[in-house]
């Protein structure tokens, strides 16, 4: 997770929640326009997911992260640019996840209701609590750690009662993890658009990744 920010955990920040909710809200349009308009035109992008086209998207994304955050953290990308990077990052998630979405069509609505449910939950916890959630930044990226190992060994053995329990934890973990990152976007000691969309960007990737363990544990329950 690249959610690290200058000079946090100074002084409430309500609307940056707001503007990083609104940008959030904004990419998550932009990836499900791409993926709609791929799977109505699956055909001709089958040679890309056929390919080793994934894995390189897969690589340039976490590339793109790395770079927009960093860039955004020191300050040195004008606002235009970030929010312009932001949304291509979303395009590109778009494209990622359109086998998921054909391999399992009927999840993906409760999987979209469920993500939304969660996060906003998750997120107005995070924003009304009065706690300090500071030592849990520590315990939620071991967390992070173990279940991207377990993640991999599960690729190897592709056991379902793995995968099962791999899917119910990512969504405790992402659970977590955005209520951790609004109560951090809140109490950021500095705004602006870079703030915005950096807020933005993290919460996009707890949204992104409560979806898609929540597509996972219920495409295992129908099998």
């Amino acid at each position: 997770m690249y959610s690290a920010y200058p000079r946090d955990w100074v002084r409430p920040q309500g609307g940056l929640v707001a503007k990083s909710m609104l940008w959030m809200a904004a990419g998550l349009v932009v990836t499900l326009a791409v993926a709609a308009a791929i799977t109505a035109t699956l055909r001709t992008w089958l040679p890309f997911y056929t390919g080793w086209g994934p894995l390189v998207l897969a690589l340039g994304e976490i590339a793109l992260v790395w770079y927009l955050s960093s860039r955004l953290q020191r300050g040195t990308i004008a606002p235009a640019e970030g929010r312009a990077l932001f949304l291509l990052y979303a395009a590109s998630f778009g494209v990622l996840i359109v086998p998921a979405l054909v391999a399992a069509p009927g999840t993906v609505g409760p999987a979209v209701l469920l993500s939304a449910g969660t996060f906003t939950a998750a997120g107005l916890w995070g924003a009304a609590t009065g706690v300090d959630m500071r030592p849990l930044g520590t315990f939620l990226f071991m967390a992070l750690i173990g279940l991207l190992l377990a993640m991999a060994v599960n690729a190897l053995l592709i056991h379902g009662a793995l995968t099962f329990w791999i899917s119910l934890a990512g969504v405790l973990l992402f659970s977590g993890l955005t209520a951790y990152d609004v109560g951090r976007i809140r109490r950021l000691g500095w705004a602006g658009e870079g703030a915005a969309i950096l807020g933005a960007l993290t919460l996009y990737l707890d949204f992104a990744n409560l979806f898609l363990f929540w597509l996972m544990l219920l495409g295992g329950r129908r099998r």
